[in-house]
């Protein structure tokens, strides 16, 4: 399938996008925060059923960086390409982080919303970093356990290059625990096409905790009445009771969880990641 890259100008900032496919149109939000969009197999996935839409968020990637990192203007972000392709509304899909900003975005802008995709979230009771870090460190060797909380020391008094270089064997300790079979993590492409912005990643991150800890968000998500399927890998190290949760406050939402998958269920179960999506485009395109 052909894919079309071109940057775009929205919300004020230069956005690198790429797209493909035929039908009701999809946007695809990736992960982080602070990486690029990773989401190729996810969208050829689907591409025969709807035109696909990815992106890189402002201040990663291709796209532009303005510094400003906040969550509002990640979702102005999303509704900017929406204007600017000519859609009343289209299907969401976010994964992980994408998938928190996918939900906010829904609750912004429902009408603007046909269907949601709720990929590997964390849901929003603050409850699911405590279960996280004890799943993550379940996974993780007796010597990468510890190294990864001699690196969590150092992580405050750290600056510049010391700091890049802390993140970054960081990210590759617990990016391991993500796959329901360890073994995955060396087959499979890193983030090291772009710089991770981890200045981006630590000021959104606060943001989001500000937001889940003053519990608003349980009310603000009633809002969402579109088609609803929060997808996620039996071994996601992120706590599955979090997304059963918020499937329970979505009124229009089902929960499907892929068997021997971790958090990128589409690396490990791709057959069944590509069923789940399908089904679920298929039957609500019908509804």
């Amino acid at each position: 399938m052909l894919i079309s890259e071109q940057h775009v100008t929205a919300n004020d900032v230069s956005l690198w996008t790429a797209t493909q496919g035929v039908g009701p149109p999809v946007v695809l939000c990736h992960g982080g925060p602070g990486v690029y969009d990773y989401m190729e197999p996810v969208a050829a996935m689907i591409h025969d059923l709807a035109v696909v839409h990815r992106y890189d968020q402002r201040g990663c990637g291709r796209s532009q960086d303005k510094d400003s990192y906040d969550v509002a203007s990640f979702i102005a972000d999303i509704d900017a390409l929406r204007a600017h392709w000519g859609y009343e509304s289209w299907t969401v899909i976010g994964h992980s982080w994408g998938a928190y900003l996918a939900l906010l975005y829904a609750v912004k802008h429902p009408e603007r919303v046909s269907r949601l995709v709720y990929f590997s979230g964390t849901g929003i009771n603050p409850a699911w970093h405590r279960d996280y870090r004890r799943n993550r460190e379940a996974k993780l060797s007796p010597t990468s356990r510890e190294r990864l909380r001699v690196l969590d020391s150092r992580r405050p008094a750290a600056t510049g290059e010391d700091l890049a270089c802390i993140e970054r064997e960081r990210s590759a300790l617990i990016e391991a625990t993500n796959y329901y079979d360890a073994a995955r993590f060396g087959d499979t492409p890193r983030f090291d096409r772009f710089p991770i912005n981890y200045k981006q990643n630590a000021i959104l991150n606060a943001e989001c905790n500000r937001m889940e800890a003053t519990g608003d968000l349980h009310i603000q998500i009633r809002r969402v009445d579109a088609p609803t399927l929060i997808l996620d890998g039996e071994g996601d190290p992120r706590p599955r009771w979090a997304r059963a949760q918020l499937a329970g406050l979505i009124p229009n939402s089902r929960h499907v969880t892929i068997a021997r998958a971790g958090h990128e269920t589409w690396i490990e179960r791709p057959d069944a990641t590509a069923s789940a999506l399908r089904e679920f485009l298929v039957e609500t395109d019908r509804a």
